[in-house]
């Protein structure tokens, strides 16, 4: 019998819920008569059989990022097959092969935005997907991780990262490998929850309904935060004194926290020597 999750705690008063219902409900309208979905087919990484991956890019911040992220699927990560880009802008991500773009109404406000996460099940087709976030970057191929992922995939419908977000130990909601069908049970009722407005953050939703019949863990370490590596409490990064070394990581979660609090030269000068970016973002800070 699988464990009941710990619902946590209400964070939102009851007022702050109802508008983020009233919130979510307009966007929803919008949606249905706005949205435009990619035209064409999409084409498949014969490395990755059926799997598609994803992210969502709201502003200019995050448009730079995920078009970073995406350079790093690429040319790090050697996956070819469909990206699939939720954002309220296709402009910066047109000529992008293989990239498909769904185009949905800007709304300010992320709980709203963070919904396109279950959403997403039906505007794709392929039976495997990958979100990621899109300050994510990608170190190392992923072909290894993914044949380590795929019997973890066949048992349960999710699989996730642990995180540290509402509590640690908390299933991480930036990086999931899902079989498109089986988790739709589970992200609908994620998505039930969202929309109460009961939460102020999806992964305390999710974390409020979550069993381990709906998820596995991953139980490896390739999912690096980057403030576990630069930051205040780290020894400084310089590229000429410590060179080029390996990324830590497959995946590497640079986070809007690190982002605003740490000096942007330093992210970048890592990211570039030690992770093998080519791309780098420019945007930073509470003002990009």
């Amino acid at each position: 019998m699988a464990q009941r999750p710990t619902p946590l705690k209400p964070n939102r008063t009851i007022s702050q819920r109802l508008r983020h219902r009233r919130r979510d409900w307009l966007w929803r309208g919008r949606v249905r008569r706005e949205a435009r979905l990619p035209e064409g087919t999409t084409r498949e990484d014969p490395a990755f059989p059926g799997l598609a991956i994803y992210a969502i890019a709201i502003l200019p911040k995050y448009h730079d990022w995920c078009l970073s992220m995406i350079d790093s699927l690429r040319k790090r990560g050697n996956y070819h097959g469909p990206v699939y880009v939720v954002t309220e802008d296709p402009t910066p991500f047109e000529g992008l092969d293989n990239v498909h773009v769904v185009v949905v109404p800007y709304t300010r406000y992320r709980l709203v935005i963070k919904t396109c996460k279950q959403l997403m099940l039906d505007w794709a087709s392929e039976p495997r997907l990958l979100y990621i976030d899109a300050d994510i970057i990608i170190g190392r191929p992923l072909a290894e991780w993914y044949r380590r992922a795929r019997p973890k995939l066949d048992a349960r419908p999710l699989v996730l990262y642990t995180g540290n977000m509402p509590v640690a130990g908390a299933y991480h909601a930036g990086l999931m490998l899902m079989d498109r069908e089986r988790v739709r049970p589970f992200f609908d009722r994620w998505l039930r929850l969202i929309r109460t407005g009961r939460y102020q953050l999806d992964q305390w939703s999710m974390h409020s309904i979550i069993t381990d019949d709906d998820v596995a863990r991953f139980d490896d370490e390739e999912l690096v935060y980057l403030h576990q590596i630069l930051g205040p409490d780290h020894p400084d990064f310089d590229p000429e004194r410590d060179g080029a070394g390996e990324p830590p990581g497959t995946f590497v979660h640079v986070t809007n926290g690190l982002m605003r609090r740490y000096a942007s030269d330093e992210i970048k000068a890592y990211l570039s020597h030690v992770v093998g970016l080519e791309r780098i973002p420019t945007s930073f800070g509470r003002d990009a």
